[in-house]
């Protein structure tokens, strides 16, 4: 990630501190790096310090939303005793026009690390307020000035065990947009990151060939499943198509996949070639409760509430004393466990903040022609 501290970028890194490669900065998040020194101090709030202020918490809905309300919101209004009002999902056109026409109606956001590259830029967050938020239990990659990273996770391939059983599904992306090899309605992500590395990874380009992105490359892979793919905008909805046996086949969150597992859905996940990326805590500009935001934010950053999100749903934490409290069983889904983590690739977000607004124009415009 990027060291500048101008223009939305990342706080700027300690001078003695190495710079790390892609791969290394999502190992850096999951307490990979031994000796990492890290705080262990906890966000204490006076009792009532936020009496009667409320919090509005957007997010994505669903069982990650319930998740997040048990792990965070609850025991940030146990201790301070400010309401959090849950609401969602996140819609960004929404919450743009939120910030600009001012005051927003939400106080604390989870948004996705494009997102916030690109908004941040755009003078739409209040900045991080360091004297509330210990900025010093997370590795400094997961901190950017006017967000605090909260989980790590993945794209992956979903499939219906019914439809693809004894290890027949789909195992690479190639593969997974191959339809005659492997007929049914596919559950795709209607939006232009992932779907273009997607296609151009079904295309035979290596994950290290990968960017600048070849857009017409990968609209042309696409073009076969512009009509007949059922698209998707929410996580929940995502799930939902798999769950209900609407699509075979489908993009989803490894936390989504879990989800519907334990909740008895014949689906199963498929970890190569998995695409990584991380969420980041925001505040909106103009917030009318921006110090009791604030305080949530680092109520986020604690570790057993990051394991208690983790547990109900493998989100892996970005605090690397979380994963001490990770259950056994919970681990293997996380996107940051080693065997999952060497079969995939991060999303290179770099790119996506200089060109998301103009590929995301594109997009639309592909699909309405």
């Amino acid at each position: 990630m990027m060291d500048e501290t101008s223009g939305g970028g990342p706080v700027e890194r300690q001078a003695k501190e190495p710079v790390l490669g892609r791969r290394q900065f999502l190992i850096a998040g999951s307490g990979a790096i031994a000796g990492w020194a890290v705080s262990a101090t906890r966000a204490t709030w006076a009792q009532g310090k936020f009496a009667g202020q409320k919090v509005v918490f957007a997010s994505w809905g669903g069982i990650y939303q319930e998740a997040s309300k048990k792990g965070y919101c609850d025991s940030f209004a146990a201790k301070s005793g400010a309401t959090v009002v849950q609401d969602g999902p996140v819609d960004y056109a929404k919450l743009r026009t939120m910030i600009q026409n001012g005051p927003p109606a939400w106080d604390v956001v989870d948004v996705t690390i494009d997102f916030l590259y690109n908004a941040a830029r755009d003078g739409l967050f209040e900045r991080i307020d360091t004297s509330i938020v210990d900025t010093k239990l997370l590795p400094p990659k997961y901190v950017h000035e006017y967000g605090i990273a909260n989980i790590v996770w993945s794209y992956n391939i979903a499939f219906s065990t019914q439809a693809f059983a004894d290890g027949k599904h789909p195992k690479t992306w190639a593969e997974f947009l191959d339809l005659e090899k492997f007929p049914g309605r596919r559950a795709l992500r209607d939006r232009v990151n992932p779907m273009l590395e997607i296609a151009l990874l079904a295309d035979g380009v290596p994950f290290e060939g990968l960017y600048p992105l070849d857009v017409d490359r990968a609209l042309k892979r696409l073009e076969p499943f512009k009509r007949n793919a059922v698209w998707w905008t929410t996580n929940s909805q995502s799930q939902q198509l798999m769950i209900d046996g609407e699509c075979t086949l489908g993009i989803l969150n490894n936390g989504r996949i879990y989800d519907a597992v334990q909740k008895g859905a014949k689906i199963g996940i498929e970890w190569a070639q998995n695409l990584q990326s991380v969420d980041y805590l925001v505040v909106p500009k103009g917030s009318k409760a921006k110090d009791a935001a604030m305080g949530l934010v680092a109520e986020m950053m604690l570790p057993d509430n990051q394991a208690t999100v983790s547990n109900i749903m493998p989100l892996a934490p970005t605090n690397p004393q979380a994963f001490r409290l990770i259950k056994k069983e919970v681990a293997p889904w996380l996107s940051t466990e080693p065997a999952n983590l060497a079969q995939g690739f991060p999303i290179n977000e770099d790119y996506w903040r200089d060109n998301y607004k103009a590929l995301a124009e594109r997009w639309v415009a592909w699909k309405l022609a």
